[in-house]
């Protein structure tokens, strides 16, 4: 059973337990426990059909209570894709489900639903969802309920810029259950923390915190909330101004995210990303991707033109180095030795390297005639004083490709 047909399934007409409380059947626990397990270790794909199964077992087995988790844990599924058809499809299923049932809903549909609604902004509902989670935490007198209830709305508080308010319920939070340890809770206030320290630029206990979440997601095995905690770090390191450092953290978490599952953790990235290239530079080296952005310009691919990249590479190399900005740039001797390896003769290699200057400055230069980049230096080049540029990547031309290109050019 798919999402998409998912909701044709047959709604059974009386659950077997009575109660607004109840617990779903010991094999429905079961396929609830796994799906919430594959999917802390991003198994989306797996968590989607444990989900499913626990619908299709419930539905005829006509556990409500089972049914109700299940689509709520397929809703929670659909929240994390960031895909507005995927969440519409399974809110949907919960909603009939609710509908059919309103005095048999169990806990965990709230929770989802306020997750969902926290998302998509409509703070108020959150809110109230959350507050219907805590209500059954107190009657179940279930601590670890209270707990992620209380956190949830300690995260809202944040969202509605209420930095004060989220600050006391977080340290509040802790102090009454951090020592308990429940599943989740730990990492999700100590990373709400070390947002709130950004809040203020105490970046050093931001990461302190970042820190401990790490540490507490690591313990869980989590690998989903582990991602959050290096798109954490990539912004402290943007903060701190090592962008080099907050590219590699990005680099990471992109890498690791494959599937649909992790739209709403990319899409984060994608933003943190632009910061980042807003913030960090007016050119940008990435020899990685063999790609140069520019403020004016944009991405500007080079692809295997790794000559170019490599000139790009030895001027920036003299442009971050100590001393008189009267020196910080190359010789055309110097260029010639540093990217071909070879001995500088005027008569070789002055159009060689007057050829690939031109083909630098059509590309990155607004107006060729008055270089804002790359400038003439004395008997050679360099990038214009007080420029901020990043390099990115090993020198990618080492390879035999490489060699050939900077032989034929």
């Amino acid at each position: 059973m798919s999402i998409k047909n998912s909701s044709k399934a047959k709604l059974p007409k009386a659950a077997p337990k009575k109660g607004v409380l109840g617990l779903p059947l010991p094999e429905i626990q079961e396929q609830l426990r796994i799906a919430l397990l594959s999917f802390e270790k991003c198994d989306f794909s797996e968590s989607e059909q444990s989900y499913e199964k626990a619908y299709r077992q419930a539905c005829v087995l006509s556990d409500v209570q089972g049914m109700m988790e299940s689509a709520a844990g397929l809703v929670h599924l659909a929240s994390l894709s960031a895909d507005p058809q995927k969440i519409e499809s399974c809110e949907l299923i919960l909603d009939a489900c609710i509908a059919k049932f309103p005095k048999q809903i169990p806990p965990m549909v709230w929770y989802c639903k306020g997750a969902l609604a926290r998302q998509e902004k409509p703070l108020r509902k959150a809110q109230r969802y959350f507050h219907r989670y805590l209500r059954a935490g107190k009657k179940l007198k279930d601590e670890s309920m209270l707990a992620k209830g209380w956190t949830m709305l300690t995260v809202v508080a944040f969202q509605k810029d209420d930095f004060r308010r989220a600050k006391w319920l977080g340290l509040r939070v802790l102090s009454q259950f951090g020592e308990k340890n429940y599943r989740g809770i730990n990492g999700t206030l100590y990373l709400l923390m070390g947002r709130l320290a950004e809040q203020e630029r105490n970046l050093d206990e931001a990461l302190s915190y970042y820190q401990k979440a790490h540490a507490a997601y690591l313990s869980e095995h989590n690998w989903y909330y582990h991602l959050h905690v290096l798109a954490a770090y990539a912004r402290v390191s943007r903060l701190q101004k090592n962008y080099v450092q907050a590219y590699w953290y990005l680099d990471l978490v992109k890498r690791a995210c494959h599937g649909s599952g992790f739209g709403l953790i990319l899409r984060g990235v994608e933003r943190e990303r632009s910061l980042l290239e807003q913030d960090a530079v007016d050119l940008l080296i990435d020899n990685r991707r063999g790609m140069v952005k520019t403020r004016e310009s944009g991405q500007i691919p080079l692809g295997k033109q790794w000559v170019l990249l490599n000139i790009l590479e030895a001027l920036w190399s003299a442009h971050s180095r100590e001393g008189n900005d009267d020196e910080r740039g190359l010789s055309k001797a110097e260029i010639i030795e540093q990217v071909w390896n070879e001995s500088y003769r005027p008569e070789a290699h002055d159009n060689k390297l007057y050829y690939n200057i031109n083909r630098l400055r059509e590309l990155i230069e607004p107006d060729q005639k008055q270089p804002r980049y790359l400038v003439s230096w004395k008997e050679g080049y360099r990038l214009a004083p007080g420029l901020r540029v990043e390099f990115l990547g090993k020198n990618a031309s080492n390879g035999a490709f490489g060699k050939m290109e900077r032989e034929n050019q």
